[in-house]
């Protein structure tokens, strides 16, 4: 009898543990009067792309030069700068993934040093190991 009881409130627990991480619930009435979350922001420009002008309302910044730098410390100052959106790639072509941000150096970024854009800009590190030449 007592294994049924353990085995009701188990089921129940998980069942309102589900029901509490779904992301479509119905609102329940709670927190009335506040906005909605914010929409998704547009799909950023493809890598190498013509860096876009400041959108109107959009902070803009001047994108620093990251080249020579260890891949981690690139990527603190681009979000230092205000730009969060970063992608870097085997400047290569070994198609080798940045795991250890540390252990990359930067070759080669776009948009490139000087280049005022809104903060909402990708900015794509090219980047070697560090004990490797930049192409």
């Amino acid at each position: 009898m007592r294994t049924h009881h353990a085995l009701a409130l188990l089921a129940t627990a998980g069942c309102l543990a589900l029901t509490g991480c779904n992301p479509q619930a119905a609102d329940t009435g709670i927190g009335a009067g506040t906005s909605p979350a914010p929409a998704a922001p547009a799909a950023p420009a493809p890598a190498g792309s013509t860096p876009v002008p400041p959108k109107a309302g959009k902070p803009a910044t001047a994108v620093p030069d990251f080249v020579g730098q260890v891949l981690q410390t690139a990527q603190d100052g681009a979000q230092a700068a205000g730009v969060y959106l970063l992608s870097s790639h085997d400047a290569l072509g070994k198609n080798r993934n940045q795991v250890l941000d540390r252990n990359w150096k930067v070759c080669t970024q776009s948009p490139a040093a000087g280049t005022t854009t809104s903060t909402d800009t990708k900015i794509d590190f090219g980047t070697v190991k560090n004990e490797e030449s930049c192409p």
